[in-house]
């Protein structure tokens, strides 16, 4: 009877302790706006040089999670054009038919994604889930954001919205970044970002490595200017196959490290990019009762 109530304190104990080191992860709501600066004065103000600048991608790379993600409609819908593009001419609907043919299909055969062998079917829990982008309802960035698409001085990139434990560098998990025009597999906007703690645990740090690139289909051959191989933990399939060739002609790197106070709105400045962002605090809510008869 008192090895099983020993090994019943034991249990309680581990389990107390358990729920202390959980309890102790503080999570916060991250937001920012990645846009550009399109004054080409300020951006030769430093000198750029392709030999002294190295980018690479940082270990354990990851993306922000989409809801879109589960969705297969877009690929549904191009499944269906292409039946229709291998009708006969006697065959031919009108295009309101086509449309409404497609629609139905989609609407039948939507559903979530596959399951594989890395991860299977999922409902994201807007209210609990890590690193997964919010819904444009919940942003305190509207404004902003409107403010900069409507700037001649300026380019909205990319913008961010979402929850995460922040923790201690060795900890921390880099976002994928990229954002702006596409060329190819690049874009205009790549790099990461870490949310993190400083050393005392008294502020959160932003680590940004990101870098702005202009390509060309004509290739630079005064500088040698190379982009890193993205990960294929994080490389999005190509929408739409090319046989242009693009060739960086400069890039402009981003890395800065900024400490910041939660609540407060930070600007990062740069001579090609900025960055506004915001940190607040977020405490998960608990998890619903399941519902009887369920």
């Amino acid at each position: 009877m008192k090895k099983l109530l020993l090994q019943f304190s034991i249990l309680v104990a581990t389990l107390t302790t358990s729920s202390a080191v959980f309890s102790q992860e503080r999570w916060f709501k991250i937001e920012l706006s990645i846009f550009t600066n399109e004054n080409s004065t300020d951006r030769i103000e430093e000198e750029w040089q392709a030999e002294r600048m190295e980018l690479t991608y940082p270990g354990q790379l990851r993306r922000l999670n989409k809801l879109s993600d589960l969705l297969l409609a877009d690929n549904l819908q191009l499944s269906a054009l292409d039946n229709f593009a291998s009708t006969t001419d006697e065959d031919l609907l009108a295009p309101e038919e086509i449309q409404a043919q497609i629609r139905a299909e989609s609407i039948a055969a939507v559903g979530p994604l596959p399951a594989t062998q890395n991860s299977g079917f999922k409902i994201f829990d807007f209210q609990r889930e890590d690193f997964l982008q919010l819904p444009t309802a919940e942003s305190d960035f509207q404004q902003t954001n409107r403010t900069l698409e409507r700037s001649a001085d300026h380019r909205l990139l990319f913008h961010g919205l979402w929850r995460q434990a922040v923790l201690q560098p060795d900890d921390s998990i880099p976002i994928y970044i990229e954002g702006g025009l596409a060329y190819g597999d690049q874009h205009e906007l790549q790099g990461s970002l870490t949310i993190r703690f400083n050393d005392n645990e008294d502020r959160v740090v932003i680590d940004t490595n990101l870098w702005l690139t202009e390509f060309s289909f004509v290739e630079n051959t005064n500088n040698d200017w190379q982009l890193p191989i993205i990960p294929t933990a994080v490389r999005s399939d190509p929408t739409l196959s090319s046989d242009l060739r693009y060739y960086p002609i400069q890039i402009y790197q981003m890395e800065q490290s900024r400490e910041m106070r939660s609540t407060e709105f930070h600007y990062l400045d740069h001579p090609a990019l900025g960055i506004v962002i915001l940190v607040e605090p977020f405490e998960i809510p608990e998890a619903p009762l399941p519902t009887p008869g369920f």
